[in-house]
């Protein structure tokens, strides 16, 4: 029936020149982790820092206690990340293993039985019912007959490549790690100025160095939740502009009610 694809004639589009068909190289697990692993660094730190921040604003707490608090929290949450989506994917690619082979079982069985359901598949997609079957003969031309029925019924069952699968654990980890970290750091870096150094530069008026620090972390945690909001719609069919500001917005309303909270709890510990 189809030649097979190694020994195929490389399509030629109008101009005469090889066709090709690029797409974007998303990385299966990687690019979720860094995404969450970003947006999660981002907010769960500008909260955790918010929150710790309230007492001080109070004069209940050093502003040392910020900065410790919050690169404890990178490293923290980094980790917790990286071990999550270390095991995450590891038990969601021994799954899959694990339903191929007994489905790879199955269609040695069971062969009748499954064609006519890979038949149905076909049918499915567009695929008259003499076609499909055809299809499904070609397939059982080929010496390793198996292997191909199941790469099929792998797709259709659940739309993953046997080659593939859920992605490697180990990418996924230190892309969520790396990424955590990097978005964790952003609410931190007006801490890593102490205020004693801003006070004897006389920059700012008395007790002003706190809430300029305040201002710099939600302003610097704004620009870049909305930069991640944007960079993530901008191959989409939504507005860029809004999906920046649907994650800026998100991470406000967490960070403000955290704010809350802190300022609450620290003024009942005092």
């Amino acid at each position: 029936m189809a030649q097979n694809m190694e020994h195929a004639e490389p399509l030629l589009g109008e101009s005469g020149e090889p066709w090709t068909n690029p797409h974007s190289n998303v990385s299966k697990g990687a690019t979720r982790a860094a995404v969450l692993g970003c947006l999660d660094g981002l907010v769960s730190n500008l909260c955790l820092i918010l929150g710790v921040m309230a007492p001080c604003l109070a004069g209940r707490m050093a502003e040392s206690r910020v900065l410790f608090t919050g690169a404890a929290g990178i490293f923290a949450g980094a980790f917790s990340m990286a071990v999550g989506e270390w095991l995450s994917v590891s038990a969601e690619n021994e799954y899959l293993k694990g339903e191929i082979e007994a489905e790879r079982a199955h269609i040695e069985d069971h062969r009748d039985e499954e064609n006519e359901e890979l038949e149905s598949y076909f049918v499915e997609q567009g695929l008259r019912k003499e076609t499909a079957r055809s299809v499904v003969a070609d397939l059982e031309s080929h010496p390793d007959a198996t292997s191909k029925l199941l790469s099929f019924h792998t797709r259709f069952h659940w739309g993953v490549e046997m080659d593939e699968l859920g992605g490697s654990p180990a990418v996924a980890a230190v892309a969520s790690f790396c990424a955590f970290a990097a978005g964790g750091i952003v609410p931190l870096l007006p801490w890593t100025v102490p205020c004693s150094l801003v006070d004897r530069s006389k920059l700012l008026p008395p007790g002003g160095c706190l809430y300029a620090k305040l201002a710099i972390t939600i302003f610097l945690s704004l620009l870049t939740a909305f930069a991640v909001g944007v960079t993530l719609t901008w191959s989409t069919p939504s507005n860029s502009v809004r999906g920046g500001l649907r994650y800026a917005a998100a991470a406000m309303m967490a960070a403000g009610a955290t704010y809350v909270i802190g300022y609450a709890v620290g003024s009942a510990l005092d």
